[in-house]
């Protein structure tokens, strides 16, 4: 077999499990029975403001976009519409597995409401709330799905004109239709969101390469926790663009509640989301220009899987960037897989070189720094109450982990 197609939905307990390359699309299931929420409306409607839409301070992006007009298509299992925060906001959906367009295993439900669910209805909501999505099934079981399902789903919101795509999944093997798909919707200007890959530490996983988003282009994000930590499951070894919020997400779930959910599957949509408040600030960035954005906005963190740092939602849709900053296209390059990034340990901090770094900026020769850490940085702290910092790698061991949960 040339390469293996490996396709599974990103979640926190489903395990990988390969399929041959040329198996067919599954059949519906006899019960199709979503995972179902722990929560109903009137239960979250008590609690106060998820900690990840706080930490990102989402609210203050919405002042300048919340995604009106923008679509985005979410390549996943589905997504049924029976919660109230997603009435009205999914559009017809395009089904490539026939066995119809019912979310018969929860994923993409869940994925859906990070994206676009409404305001107003709970303390919960999406990051571009006013976006609409577009449901493209290409599952209808969480592992075991040829990766050339995934292909077809990316032609085909390709086809219905998508302006953002999400990919909540991990392809174990560089697949040629999986490649090829990426890239036409790239080359089309449509930015393609995906998940890193989680690992399962418990099982033995350590990291590989995982597709689509090892694929040069796609924005890839990883996971954190509550403490701005690289999650122990979030896979280092797939190149990440930005890392994004991934442990304890409340959602919206495939029987009409809220469930509560932990994986980069997770974290992908809560980026997605933030691309669709670019495109409609910016609507005629590219691909490659709205991933530049993305990275030159994250509050840096650094280590291992983290990438440009934690995603910044006010700063990606304000932010006055140099004109012509970042690469002009948005297409891939070369005809294989997208090239592996070390795995490498947190920075450490130079206290000596940080001491006279603040003695320079008393001075006369430092003013420019402390009107850049007080003009910037110190408000940006104080709106989000979020301290950037180093991605915690607890040891070696660690950073050889991560798949799907």
């Amino acid at each position: 077999m040339r390469w293996t197609a490996i396709a599974a939905l990103i979640g926190c307990a489903a395990p990988l499990v390969a399929a041959p390359a040329a198996q067919a699309a599954p059949r519906a299931p006899a019960n199709c029975s979503p995972e179902q929420g722990a929560y109903s409306k009137a239960q979250l409607a008590q609690e106060p403001e998820p900690w990840w839409l706080e930490t990102l301070n989402v609210k203050a992006a919405h002042e300048k976009a919340t995604g009106r007009g923008v679509t985005v298509a979410v390549v996943d299992s589905g997504v049924n519409a029976a919660n109230p925060q997603l009435a009205g906001q999914v559009l017809p959906a395009v089904d490539v597995t026939r066995t119809g367009a019912a979310d018969c295993v929860g994923h993409g439900t869940e994925v859906a409401g990070l994206i676009a669910a409404k305001r107003g209805v709970t303390p919960f909501y999406g990051v571009a709330p006013d976006a609409k999505i577009l449901p493209i099934k290409f599952a209808a079981q969480s592992t075991g799905v040829d990766s050339g399902l995934v292909a077809k789903a990316i032609d085909q919101a390709v086809a219905k004109h998508a302006d953002v795509i999400n990919i909540s999944t991990q392809s174990i093997g560089d697949d040629p239709r999986l490649r090829a798909a990426v890239k036409l919707a790239l080359d089309r200007g449509i930015p393609v969101v995906a998940a890193a890959g989680n690992l399962d530490r418990k099982r033995g996983d350590v990291p590989e390469l995982m597709y689509p988003g090892g694929y040069p282009g796609v924005i890839t994000v990883g996971a954190v926790d509550r403490t701005g930590s690289i999650t122990q499951f979030s896979n280092p070894k797939t190149p990440v663009t930005v890392i994004a919020p991934g442990k304890d997400i409340i959602t919206t779930s495939a029987d009409g509640h809220y469930i509560a959910k932990d994986g980069t599957s997770f974290a992908a949509p809560i980026v997605a989301g933030v691309v669709a408040l670019i495109k409609q600030a910016y609507p005629d960035l590219t691909p490659g220009q709205i991933r530049a954005r993305l990275e030159r906005t994250a509050d840096g963190g650094k280590g291992a899987g983290s990438g440009s740092g934690m995603v910044n939602p006010y700063e990606a849709v304000t932010a006055v960037l140099p004109s012509g900053d970042g690469p002009a296209g948005g297409g891939t390059t070369g005809a294989g897989a997208g090239t592996p990034v070390q795995v490498i340990g947190p920075d450490k901090v130079d206290a000596t070189a940080r001491g006279i770094a603040f003695g320079i900026a008393g001075g006369g020769i430092g003013l420019a720094g402390v009107v850049v850490a007080v003009g910037l940085v110190l408000p940006l702290g104080r709106r989000r109450g979020w301290r950037p910092g180093r991605a915690v790698i607890a040891d070696e061991a660690a950073a050889h982990e991560s798949r799907f949960r």
